[in-house]
């Protein structure tokens, strides 16, 4: 009898042990989860005007600062750097009209457009002037959207004016075939660097660590790339995690733009992964996609951080994005749009 009852005492205790690790591996699988984010439109240049490339950083007022492509003259395709202030209400956030911060050169590596603009508040010194800000960003000097360049513009108040470093390019590409370097965006890494992230048509997406705080003797790093990342990325840091957002194509139609992706995708590793190892790695937390944001592309993501490309806080995530018709009309309907991510029905406390 005593034998019975320990066989079924046994039986009984390892489905309980099966049972619990089921319960445990159900809320493991529940508390990932995709989060489909709440989207908004944000501001617009107006008719004839185009906005994208979004880089928006938020000041310990909460004040938000929006560096965006635009162009100048309506109807005309021009890349300028603009600025969009937006104040805090209680009914959400107030822009001002947007403000022309940075033009082509009238010669030289930037001649045509200058454009994907990211400004971090980050002090350094050039020819004995100290400056608190800097903004890395693409200039190019063909119209055929080859021989992109990664240029710094410096200023001493975060709406500007900017002034364009003398030496630039400060990461450079050769060949005049190919689409180049660009897109970057930056995370203070301490008070003499800053981690450049930036797409290169030599290696997909890049960054290094480049010792900026004086202008004077600026030591590149190596470069070194993510593997499994394609162009038209933009990261930020947390306490906990490396956020990504990346621009995606996920079964697109034919119709133009072809040349924007349809998906705007959210994703993450731990803070203490390797980015030059990350390949696999990379968890995917949601996307803005056609049926989310009711337009057929959603391109050209960059995440909402404090002044030094960092989280505002662990709970939500911020993507802001351009959208996009398809058709004739294509261009004229760049505005910015905004994606919010709960973060905590992703990662479940």
């Amino acid at each position: 009898m005593f034998r019975l009852f320990s066989g079924w005492f046994k039986t009984c205790f390892s489905l309980c042990i099966v049972l619990s690790l089921m319960l445990v591996l159900y809320s493991f699988v529940k508390g990932r989860d995709e989060v489909v984010p709440e989207v908004n439109y944000e501001f617009s240049g107006g008719a004839g005007f185009y906005n994208y490339a979004p880089s928006v950083i938020q000041d310990e007022y909460g004040i938000r600062y929006a560096f965006v492509c635009q162009n100048l003259e309506p109807f005309k395709i021009v890349d300028y750097i603009y600025l969009y202030k937006g104040i805090p209400t209680k009914n959400g956030y107030k822009w001002q009209p947007g403000t022309r911060l940075l033009d082509p050169s009238d010669s030289g590596w930037d001649i045509n457009h200058v454009c994907d603009p990211d400004v971090r508040k980050f002090r350094t010194t050039y020819n004995g002037e100290v400056y608190e800000y800097i903004m890395t960003y693409l200039g190019t000097d063909q119209w055929d959207n080859h021989h992109n360049q990664i240029g710094l513009a410096i200023s001493k108040n975060i709406e500007g004016p900017y002034i364009k470093f003398d030496k630039n390019p400060i990461i450079g590409s050769e060949s005049l075939t190919k689409w180049g370097v660009g897109q970057s965006t930056s995370v203070v890494m301490n008070d003499s660097t800053l981690r450049m992230f930036y797409s290169n048509s030599n290696g997909g997406f890049t960054y290094r660590d480049m010792v900026i705080n004086n202008l004077n003797n600026i030591r590149p790093g190596e470069e070194k790339k993510i593997p499994d990342m394609g162009s038209n990325n933009y990261p930020a840091f947390s306490k906990k995690n490396i956020y990504m957002v990346s621009e995606r194509r996920v079964e697109m139609d034919s119709k133009i733009p072809t040349w924007v992706g349809n998906v705007s995708e959210l994703s993450f590793v731990p803070i203490e992964q390797d980015l030059s190892r990350s390949s696999g790695k990379w968890k995917k937390i949601g996307a803005v996609t056609p049926a989310v944001s009711g337009f057929p592309r959603n391109h050209n993501p960059g995440i909402l951080t404090d002044q030094k490309g960092y989280m505002i806080n662990d709970d939500e995530l911020i993507m802001y994005f351009t959208p996009a018709m398809t058709g004739t009309n294509w261009l004229w309907s760049y505005d910015i749009y905004s994606a919010r991510f709960d973060l905590t029905k992703f990662f479940k406390k």
